[in-house]
């Protein structure tokens, strides 16, 4: 009997006969999926089963190892890196401007990734990728081409797309779209660390209060220097604009509370975050448009929005001293020019 097989036999028993995985045993399990070994069936109940009866750490780390292993990581030259980590399935209801992000912080010092995908299910909405790619950027760089990019101090920012990165784990994304119910993939891919630094930090977003102590353990397990986890709009990076956010910092491995103000940034705004404004419908045409504004100095809620993301990682990681001062140097960084020549830089 497979790996995956005697696995199943221990958490699909109901919810009185469930068991918990050990480490070693559930690892076993997802090499197996990874390797292109398993039975389609098999998965899709193996994701589910733990879903249902909740997985534990040691299970959810075992799955991040697994993934780790096939993801193609490379180091970079520079001392801190930043990787930026939105919801792989993207937005329906704001506009990602995450996805000018990396170029806003990377002019401001902080050499920065986001990674993800061109759409993911069962949500299906924009993504990083579809707004990068719209621009001109690249969106199928190699591991190694997208640390190039990272070091190159006239850049330094990059996309690196899942397919490039770790293409066993993109080769089940149709079977995640048929699963229908999102499984632990959706958090766990989240936490792949494809380029790492002498200091690699994470900002990570989340919606419901139990995923920060489960992010905080993960975070130090997987090898972050240090992580931040923002309670943020549909589950992303970027906190509300218009009240104070419950997010997180990890400490030892455990999530401690860090809560995020606009005001403290000197943001005033009445809105949540960036809503199309031509439609209900969130494009990536429109937040392509919304973005270069943005960039180009234009103030407003997608401004606002970029040096609320930018600061709070800035003060937080320790590039810079306060929430205003870090604020204020965002700003100047973008109203002088240099974000946006950093963004053109990613151009193709």
């Amino acid at each position: 009997m497979t790996a995956l097989a005697e696995a199943i036999k221990k958490i699909a028993t109901g919810p009185h006969l469930s068991k918990d995985l050990t480490e070693q045993e559930a690892r076993l399990a997802m090499d197996e999926i990874l390797a292109g070994k398993a039975d389609p069936v098999q998965a899709a109940i193996f994701f589910i089963a733990l879903r249902m009866k909740r997985e534990t750490d040691e299970e959810n780390s075992a799955i991040l190892e697994s993934i780790q292993l096939v993801t193609m990581q490379t180091s970079s030259k520079v001392d801190e890196l930043l990787i930026l980590s939105d919801p792989f399935n993207g937005y329906n209801r704001h506009c990602p401007i995450a996805a000018f992000l990396p170029a806003v912080l990377a002019a401001s010092g902080l050499a920065t990734i986001t990674q993800g995908v061109k759409e993911m299910g069962p949500k299906f909405g924009i993504t990083h990728s579809q707004v990068l790619e719209q621009a001109g950027v690249s969106t199928q760089l190699s591991t190694a081409q997208a640390t190039e990019r990272v070091n190159d101090s006239t850049l330094g920012w990059a996309y690196l797309d899942q397919a490039r990165a770790t293409p066993s784990l993109y080769a089940l994304q149709d079977l995640r779209t048929r699963i229908i119910k999102r499984p632990s993939l959706a958090t766990l891919e989240k936490l792949v660390m494809p380029i790492k630094a002498k200091k690699t930090y994470l900002q990570i977003g989340f919606v419901h209060k139990a995923y920060p102590p489960v992010l905080a353990w993960l975070a130090q397990q997987a090898g972050f220097t240090a992580t931040l986890m923002v309670r943020g709009i549909e589950g992303g990076v970027l906190p509300t604009l218009r009240e104070t956010s419950n997010c997180f910092s990890e400490q030892a491995g455990e999530a401690q509370a860090y809560p995020v103000s606009p005001n403290e940034f000197g943001i005033e705004q009445d809105t949540r975050g960036v809503l199309p404004q031509h439609s209900e419908q969130v494009t990536a045409e429109e937040t392509l448009a919304l973005g270069l504004q943005a960039l180009d100095g234009q103030t407003g809620v997608a401004f606002d929005s970029l040096v609320l993301g930018a600061a709070m990682a800035l003060s937080y990681f320790g590039l810079q001293n306060s929430a205003q001062i870090a604020a204020d140097h965002v700003r100047n960084v973008i109203k002088s020019g240099k974000a946006k020549s950093h963004f053109e830089q990613g151009l193709n």
